[in-house]
């Protein structure tokens, strides 16, 4: 893994599969491309529309967190994870 430095803290990059949850039964795997303690940058699939608030589910962490959409580029998306 490599880190990156950005101005909200230190980026690992990686390439990992998280999970996000879009209703009760119903869940999206997304391609995770970096991931900080504060955010991370998604790869998202072809069509797909999210919300700008959604519980993610990531390698990384223990429990599942509430992330809000920040930007999004063509299928790349920055997410924000909200202090709980």
């Amino acid at each position: 893994m490599t880190s990156l430095l950005n101005r909200r803290g230190t980026r690992t990059h990686v390439k990992q599969t998280g999970q996000i949850k879009l209703g009760f039964f119903k869940h999206l795997e997304i391609d995770v491309r970096d991931v900080s303690q504060g955010g991370a940058r998604l790869l998202m699939p072809q069509g797909v529309d999210l919300p700008d608030q959604f519980i993610i589910r990531l390698p990384q962490f223990k429990r599942a967190r509430t992330a809000i959409r920040r930007w999004q580029s063509g299928q790349e998306i920055g997410v924000e994870f909200v202090a709980e």
